[in-house]
């Protein structure tokens, strides 16, 4: 029998050495074998515990220690890296969210060894039981190795159907394309199919880009300015009755799309709602003849030729004679009018002198310059080609000078206002976040003109048909624009107009350029029954410029002081009134 005393062994009363030599001398060999061998297990046990805790302390110090700093705030949106999932996220120009990619299972069957197809076919409907049964029962009985059942289940659904038991189901990771913000860029973005490949939109224009880089795809689109322009475009169509209307904003000075949108509008969440009448991008891919709003663009061309000067004046006294055609104005004045007149009272008949005194072939080349006749360069896979005559003779130049005979989108006349009024360069549209970076802008008019026509511009909102968009402090200048709407065929309906209306602002400095398009609005007794821009695009887009200028950092001016040629045309307001 052993005790133990300190460091030493005794053995019947004869004290015994604890060296490593001779501790085990009065044991016989199978017992020194054993203690060895559970000394040992011991010692490697104690190993193992030591280094499992060296471990979890270095990962506990690199967690807490060394990325401290690198913790997410709370806003700070989840890149590719944090999920199992194939697309990156799509940000706006602050970083909200638009579009992102969850993880997720599908189902599907080994149907070539199930003995009761219509007992698994009924199990799996109480489960599933939008699936269609013949469907169903047709893929249960194909006898092949892997068919889909089910995309994108539920985990409540992935428990349920794991719970039949039967072996032939099966599961597979898959992925679902969610849109947070529902219908609000449903024309930006696009959607993605089942096998989450872009269709349609900037879903479609960068699925390489958004499989292949694990980082946000960021945009140049502001959240909050588009729900401002969405809200109010649909309450605009509400109030008037219209049956559709577009509405973009665009950064005058580096062409960024702030918002766009297109109504009616549908849920990418739910792409069964789709139809081709809500899948349709007004804002870029309709081509439509925008009316007045082309008559700014008369005029830059008639001073940037030398054709007019801005004290010129231009008979409007009688209807002009092209053929068989009489071109008339609405509400016309009978008498002659100064240039800027003719765009605050928005004469026809002074605009088809103007584009007939140009001539057809450096009209044609003026508006190629502004990117009216060719397809607009930006990302969107829906974009629109302007209609144009085959030949362009003298009767087409004439009416193309005040909005007929040429058809483009919204998306073309913004860009091409833009140009107009920010000193005369051209920005191609871009729909990604410094896009343009690294593209030149194309000068295509003068300095001078430009001004001029800001000037101009402005007297269309202060004294002419845009003065419903006058929202103080903001220098707002712009034009409106009716025109007939045509029928299947070509043939124009009598009583139907889409109205337009562009404007930017501020004048003295343009930094954003807007559009605003409304589809057969209706006559109301409020409006004296009259239903052209003035009465209905115009207002809409002076209560979007109320809203959204203070979100995108334009301050309140003072008038500028007006020039001599508009002075004249402001006498001339005074004395009718």
């Amino acid at each position: 029998m052993y005790r133990k005393k300190k460091s030493t062994f005794y053995y019947v009363g004869q004290e015994i050495p604890t060296t490593s030599n001779d501790r085990y001398r009065f044991l016989d060999k199978t017992t020194v074998s054993a203690l060895k061998t559970g000394r040992f297990r011991m010692l490697l046990v104690a190993y193992l515990f030591l280094i499992a805790f060296a471990i979890l302390s270095i990962r506990l110090f690199e967690q807490t220690i060394l990325q401290k700093n690198t913790i997410r705030p709370k806003n700070h949106s989840l890149v590719a890296e944090d999920l199992p999932v194939n697309r990156s996220d799509i940000i706006d120009r602050n970083g909200t969210i638009l579009a992102t990619s969850l993880p997720t299972v599908d189902l599907y069957v080994d149907s070539r060894d199930i003995s009761n197809p219509e007992q698994m076919a009924r199990d799996i409907l109480r489960i599933l039981p939008n699936l269609n049964k013949k469907d169903l029962l047709n893929k249960l009985n194909s006898k092949t190795s892997f068919r889909y059942l089910k995309r994108n289940l539920t985990p409540k659904e992935q428990y349920a159907i794991n719970k039949l038991g039967y072996p032939q189901l099966n599961f597979t990771d898959g992925e679902q394309r969610i849109y947070p913000q529902s219908h609000l860029f449903s024309h930006v973005l696009g959607l993605t199919n089942i096998d989450n490949k872009g269709i349609a939109g900037l879903e479609m224009a960068f699925h390489d880009r958004l499989t292949t880089n694990k980082q946000p795809l960021q945009l140049s689109v502001d959240i909050g300015v588009q729900n401002i322009v969405r809200y109010e475009l649909a309450k605009s169509m509400d109030t008037f009755s219209a049956s559709a209307g577009a509405a973009l904003v665009m950064n005058a000075q580096n062409g960024e799309i702030i918002a766009l949108t297109s109504l009616p509008d549908f849920d990418p969440n739910r792409p069964s709602t789709r139809t081709d009448y809500n899948v349709f991008n007004r804002a870029t891919l309709g081509l439509y003849e925008v009316g007045s709003v082309m008559k700014p663009f008369t005029v830059a061309m008639g001073l940037e030729t030398g054709v007019i000067t801005p004290n010129d004046r231009i008979d409007a006294t009688k209807p002009l004679r092209l053929g068989r055609f009489n071109v008339t104005d609405f509400q016309g004045k009978n008498r002659f009018l100064t240039i800027p007149e003719i765009l605050i009272y928005s004469s026809n008949i002074g605009s088809a002198k103007i584009g007939i005194a140009v001539g057809v072939e450096r009209q044609k080349a003026f508006l190629e310059r502004f990117g009216l006749l060719s397809q607009v360069p930006c990302e969107l896979p829906e974009r629109g080609k302007p209609l144009q005559p085959e030949e362009w003779r003298e009767i087409n130049g004439a009416t193309i000078s005040y909005g007929y005979g040429i058809a483009v989108s919204p998306l073309h006349m913004a860009a091409a206002i833009g140009a107009l009024v920010n000193g005369g360069f051209y920005y191609h549209p871009t729909f990604i976040k410094n896009g343009n970076q690294d593209a030149p802008a194309t000068r295509i008019i003068s300095p001078k003109t430009s001004q001029i026509l800001r000037h101009m511009m402005r007297a269309v909102i202060d004294i002419g048909s845009g003065k419903r968009a006058n929202i103080k402090g903001y220098l707002v200048i712009g034009k409106t624009g009716s025109a007939e709407m045509q029928d299947s065929h070509g043939r124009y309906i009598k009583g139907t107009l889409r109205t337009s209306f562009i404007a930017a602002f501020p004048m003295d400095n343009p930094q954003y350029v807007l559009y605003i398009m409304l589809e057969n609005p209706k006559k109301r007794k409020e409006d004296w029954y009259f239903n052209t821009a003035g009465w209905n695009a115009a207002p809409t887009g002076g209560a979007i410029i109320e809203a959204i200028a203070p979100l995108l950092g334009v301050t309140p001016k003072e008038e500028l002081e007006k020039p001599s040629y508009i002075e004249v045309a402001y006498e001339q307001y005074k004395q009718k009134k």
